[in-house]
């Protein structure tokens, strides 16, 4: 299984790798990536992967099928075996994580404000998405979340990554946001403190601290039936 190396360093923004295996001239799989696969309603990343005489591959999806990261790469040429350069795009990869880690400030809020619980989301490096279980539409508490939301950011808290032995995390249910639960089988557990606020089990890339993050902006909310409503914001 290769080895996903933004786990532990959200910033790597280039590295080297080995070519382990290819699918259909275009499907490439690395013995070590920093490419972040779609998942957890994050999309995914793009860069670039460069063979040693220089020809570069554009690297225009990037998921994880069978426990595995999958880069589809735009051409053929890649072999099994090839050593590669590989190159984030980072201003994508870095929206993203303002993104997700201001998206982590805002559930935090609507957990401990207001004990909604998210029943999904989706971040694009244009808009994030927070669906929540909410019985009754109330677009002020929406815009309050936002401005309090606001309000933590501007504390400029330290954001850190450590791993919890699933017997250990289990212990604080307040580490699982998610309405559904944490149904991932795995014995240990990546945990995203928001120091002094929030911490939640996770899996995706963030910033080091919420100066990074940006003002979050109210953008719309969406009745979507019983128990199902969702805000739209931006960040600015």
């Amino acid at each position: 299984m290769s080895e996903a190396l933004y786990m532990n360093d959200s910033y790597l923004k280039e590295w080297d790798a080995e070519i382990k295996s290819v699918s259909q001239d275009k499907f490439i799989i690395l013995d070590k990536t920093a490419f972040f696969p779609k998942g957890g309603g994050v999309e995914w990343d793009t860069g670039k992967i460069i063979k040693v005489d220089g020809e570069e591959f554009n690297v225009v999806y990037t998921g994880k099928f069978s426990g595995e990261i999958s880069h589809e790469v735009d051409k053929k040429g890649l072999k099994v075996g090839d050593k590669v350069h590989c190159k984030l795009d980072w201003d994508r990869r870095y929206l993203l994580m303002r993104y997700h880690t201001g998206t982590h400030v805002l559930s935090g809020v609507f957990f401990k404000e207001y004990n909604l619980k998210i029943t999904g989301n989706q971040l694009t490096t244009e808009k994030g998405r927070v669906d929540l279980n909410m019985e009754e539409m109330d677009i002020d508490s929406f815009k309050n979340a936002i401005v309090k939301s606001n309000e933590i950011i501007n504390k400029n808290l330290a954001v850190e990554i450590y791993y919890l032995s699933r017997h250990e995390a289990e212990k604080d249910s307040d580490l699982f946001k998610l309405a559904k639960g944490f149904s991932h089988d795995i014995d240990t557990i990546r945990i995203v403190d928001i120091k002094g606020f929030d911490r939640q089990a996770d899996g995706g890339c963030h910033v080091k601290n919420l100066n990074e993050v940006g003002m979050l902006k109210f953008k719309e909310a969406v009745n979507k039936g019983k128990n199902f409503k969702r805000v739209y914001f931006t960040i600015e």
